[in-house]
Order: structure tokens, then C-alpha cells, then sequence
């Protein structure tokens, strides 16, 4: 018989990122503590040669699993694969680099999904010195923001309130489970960066809605497991390839993104 699906599944991919891991499930674990939802923790080492097998010592009453990739799938494939290995009714992304800085912020969150309707949600997120992150979210609503959609980029401005969004952030990501299923997950031809904003824009072709809620707030160091230079023009060309190549202005589009990137 197997097990009942849980509230929320929460699902950490680690390349040799340990040290950050082990914060990071402090926090978590530390943030949950009177959660009133039931919750799962999974974790995928990408084949990163990172040791987690001690992690369970450190963690000893808390449900957490543990997975050992062969090869490095990369971020979207990895939690495609974590989330086809367990039952929940939202599954929450959460990177190993980033920590929880409020009693219930996991809760917090899947309570305001649920009250909004939203697909997706993800919170503010802040560097160590307290600043907003720029990118954890691409606006959706105003001239400027459909404009840079139109051309298969993002515009980001700070926001104080929750609004509609065009994507958020894969680092705290939080989405409902059925409709993660319904898109197919991440499209795994991303290796690394633009895969949240890929799925997001598949899942408001479908109807979704995603939320940005700043008044929830999740602390992202950032740029500990590789460089954005390293990726990101590969994943924005498959991204713009994918969606805008049968365009008029796709070459420009293609164009603007190697002077950007």
C-alpha cells in the first residue's frame, strides 16, 4: 500500500553544495517546526560526489529522503525526477543555497496559493544584506513587462504586494502538483537557468496563474553551483528557438539576446 500524499513535498537538488544544504535544512526544518501541514523532504544529489549519506544523523526525527544521482541532470530534470518519486498535493523548489527566515514560511505559502487559486507562487527573495534579489519574479502586467515577454525576455521592477507574475524564481518555487503533472514538469533541454520561466509560460497558456508574494520573504545567496554566463545564453537561444522561432522578429529576438548575454 503506498503511503498517503502529503501537503507538500519539498525537493532539494545538490551539486556540492553540502554546506549550504545543511543550512538550508536547518532553516527549513527550523521554519517548520509547528507547521500545521504534513510535509515530505526530498533530496537529489546530482552526482556531485558530495557524502549526504550523514544527513539523516543531523536530521534524525524529520521525514527526509535521499536520492544519488548517476550523472549531473541538471536542475529542471532533477526535480522532474524527484517530483515522478513521491505523492503531494504542491510540490515546493527550494535551492540548497537558500534559507528560511520566518517560523512557517513553507505553510505561509501554500496557505496563500491555496487561498488565491494560483498555480504557482514564490516569495521575495533577499540577499544576505537584506536587499530584494533582482529576478526572483518577471512582471506580467504593463506596457513594459508584455512588451519584454513579447520579444522573449523579462522585466523586473521591486514590488511590496502580491501580484501576478509572469514567473518566479526556480530557487523558492511552489506550485500544485496536478498542474506540474499537466505541463509535463521542466523541459529538460534546459540544463540550467530559464526552465521556471519556460514551465511558467506553458502553464499560463494552460490558464495558470503564478503569484509573486514579497510579503514573504526567503533568503538566496546565489551563484554557488555555476556562474550564469555558463548557461544562460545556451538555455535563452533553446528558450526563444522553442517559443518564438516561427516569429517575424525572431532573429532579432535571438539577436538582442547575444548583445544581453
Amino acid at each position: 500500500m503506498s503511503p498517503s500524499p502529503v501537503d507538500l513535498r519539498i525537493q532539494i537538488v545538490n551539486y556540492r553544495t553540502k554546506a549550504f544544504l545543511l543550512e538550508c535544512l536547518r532553516s527549513l526544518f527550523w521554519s517548520l517546526t509547528d507547521a500545521d501541514i504534513s510535509y515530505g523532504v526530498a533530496i537529489l544529489d546530482n552526482a556531485s560526489g558530495d557524502d549526504l549519506s550523514d544527513l539523516p544523523t543531523h536530521f534524525p526525527d524529520r521525514p527526509l529522503e535521499l536520492h544519488h544521482g548517476r550523472k549531473n541532470l541538471g536542475f529542471g530534470a532533477g526535480h522532474n525526477f524527484l517530483a515522478a518519486r513521491g505523492d503531494a498535493g504542491h510540490l515546493f523548489f527550494l535551492n540548497p543555497d537558500a534559507q528560511m527566515l520566518a517560523p512557517r514560511t513553507p505553510e505561509a505559502l501554500l496557505q496563500r496559493a491555496r487561498a488565491t487559486g494560483a498555480q504557482v507562487i514564490g516569495p521575495r527573495l533577499v540577499t544576505e544584506q537584506g536587499a530584494t534579489q533582482k529576478w526572483d519574479h518577471g512582471e506580467l502586467e504593463g506596457w513594459i513587462a508584455r512588451l519584454t515577454l513579447e520579444s522573449g525576455n523579462s522585466y523586473w521592477r521591486e514590488r511590496t504586494d502580491a501580484t501576478p507574475a509572469a514567473w518566479v524564481s526556480g530557487a523558492a518555487f511552489l506550485i500544485e502538483k496536478r498542474w506540474f503533472d499537466d505541463v509535463g514538469g521542466f523541459d529538460e533541454n534546459f540544463f540550467l537557468y530559464k526552465e521556471e520561466e519556460e514551465l511558467c509560460w506553458r502553464l499560463r497558456a494552460l490558464g495558470g496563474t503564478i503569484l509573486y508574494d514579497p510579503t514573504l520573504s526567503v533568503l538566496h545567496r546565489g551563484g554557488v553551483v555555476a556562474t550564469k554566463s555558463a548557461h544562460l545564453r545556451t538555455s535563452t537561444d533553446y528558450f526563444l528557438h522553442k517559443h518564438f522561432r516561427n516569429r517575424a522578429g525572431y532573429p532579432l529576438f535571438r539577436l538582442i539576446n547575444r548583445l544581453l548575454h
